[in-house]
């Protein structure tokens, strides 16, 4: 049996979980989108448009929020959304270099290329609705922006401008030729052919990027584009971004605090930003001017998702997702070991299909010891993502325990003095893994610091002779008030706790 077989007979079309990146899954997400509380007001009123930030966690669902508005604004012709994601940094050695001239210079080719979509339409008279002096401008900044494109534009166009025509794979004619040819059929069909490299180039407007923004978008305009979304997301994607909040800061920092651009008239700049972030851009954003919105979910929306998921690739077969594991306790095991993120959710279920396949081709139902070993192995590898550093990864594995006090550490040989812990677990504190958590008083000398780990992966990590029922029953607690439900991550088999949240002893 092959493993579409194997998928055939649980009952999917194809592996619901075989991507967990929204831009590769845009035929199935209108069906299990699960819109944030905030949704609305990001889309907001699109003809009295407002800038805003999105901040969350990666893997948390950013990216398929900004699929979604651009799948909304393909419902009105007179809407642009532009996504700007995809940076092409070769020309730069250093993230410091990026300014906004960049930016703009990237935006407003873009602009261009959706103006001349527009006007490629037979249906529009160039003549008639732009004066012989906007017209000659269109020229003069065709020449500055479309003229001498970098060979990486056409690709970048095609991903930034997926409103213009469905999947964008018939851009603006193609793309096949270069763009000066494609400029002059267009401005030929309307009764002018236009050569751009005969074109003089105007310093003046060389310069000039943000003025030909605003003059870009006023032609936008009066070719009945009456709403402009800038949708920027994967900053911290980037070949000088990666996985530094600094650096990914640094790439949007000018354009971010640009209130004059961001307030732009029929233009809203929407930012879907790592939460990372946020310390940077709380900075220099204006909150009062441009706001911003956390994306946090909760456990009823993550079982929701993977519902909506599986009925979705099912073709409506299967609408309970829980129904599909041995015992219902192991479809929560997912969702805590995921620590609410929709990414990580996929993935582990997508270790699970892989091994249950594995195990028996022909069992209907996903076993106990392969959801178990299956979330084991992600905490691994997740663990790993998250502390990079090899011989702090080791420190990690040689802890055996959730809470402690640096002292503790020191006792149990983790390192060899209290400076040496305080040097492995800083990390830790920086990146919000590791919190303090109070203080335990001592007989003799004064009271200490005690610490616990925030992130259930990194929790689990820092315990390699435990298994995953040991892991749940000693160190992990709900709360018990029946308002509060808080879970949290204690040594609770050397001591009871308090709820983090609530202050209730559990």
């Amino acid at each position: 049996m092959t493993i579409n077989e194997y998928l055939n007979n649980l009952g999917f079309k194809i592996n619901p979980f075989q991507f967990s990146n929204a831009d590769k899954e845009t035929e199935f997400l209108s069906d299990y989108f699960i819109k944030p509380d905030y949704f609305e007001d990001i889309w907001g009123n699109p003809y009295e448009p407002v800038s805003s930030i999105i901040y969350a966690p990666r893997g948390a669902g950013k990216t398929a929020q900004r699929v979604m508005i651009e799948k909304r604004t393909k419902d009105h012709d007179d809407i642009l959304a532009i996504s700007y994601t995809n940076h092409d940094l070769t020309q730069f050695k250093s993230i410091n270099e990026i300014s906004l001239s960049y930016h703009l210079t990237f935006l407003n080719r873009l602009l261009l290329v959706s103006l001349f979509k527009r006007v490629e339409d037979d249906s529009f008279n160039f003549d008639e609705v732009y004066s012989f002096i906007e017209r000659q401008y269109i020229y003069k900044i065709t020449r500055i922006y479309l003229y001498n494109t970098p060979a990486s534009f056409p690709n970048q166009a095609i991903s930034s401008l997926k409103t213009l025509t469905d999947r964008a794979v018939d851009l603006w004619n193609g793309f096949k030729e270069p763009i000066t040819n494609v400029i002059k059929q267009i401005t030929k069909s309307k009764g002018l052919e236009i050569d751009l490299s005969k074109i003089e180039i105007d310093k003046k407007l060389e310069i000039s990027h943000k003025d030909n923004f605003f003059n870009i978008i006023e032609l936008l305009v009066k070719a009945n584009y009456n709403s402009i979304f800038i949708l920027i997301d994967k900053v911290d994607e980037q070949s000088l971004t990666g996985n530094n909040p600094e650096a990914s800061y640094k790439l949007i920092e000018d354009l971010i605090k640009d209130l004059e651009l961001l307030e732009t008239p029929k233009v809203s700049f929407k930012f879907f930003l790592w939460d990372a972030l946020k310390p940077y851009t709380a900075i220099s954003a204006r909150p009062d001017r441009v706001f911003s919105y956390d994306l946090n979910w909760d456990w009823g929306q993550i079982s929701n998702m993977l519902d909506k998921r599986v009925e979705s690739y099912s073709d409506g077969k299967i609408k309970n997702f829980i129904a599909m594991f041995a015992t219902k306790k192991l479809f929560g095991r997912i969702i805590l070991f995921s620590d609410l993120s929709p990414r990580d959710c996929i993935r582990i279920c997508y270790r699970i299909i892989s091994e249950q396949f594995k195990k028996d081709e022909n069992s209907r139902v996903f076993d106990e010891d392969i959801v178990h070993s299956s979330i084991e192995h992600f905490c691994m590898d997740k663990a790993k993502e998250l502390i990079t550093n090899e011989n702090n990864f080791r420190y990690l594995i040689k802890t055996e325990q959730v809470s402690f006090t640096i002292e503790e550490l020191v006792t149990n040989k983790v390192a060899s003095d209290v400076a040496a812990v305080r040097n492995i677990i800083n990390p830790w504190q920086t990146a919000e893994y590791l919190k303090k958590i109070g203080i335990v008083p001592r007989k003799t000398g004064k009271a200490v610091n005690e610490y616990a780990f925030h992130d259930i992966r990194i929790a689990f990590t820092a315990c390699p002779k435990l298994g995953l029922l040991e892991f749940i029953n000693q160190k992990i607690r709900r709360c018990k008030t029946d308002t509060c439900k808080n879970i949290y991550y204690r040594d609770f088999n050397r001591k009871q706790y308090l709820c983090p949240k609530c202050n209730t002893m559990n």
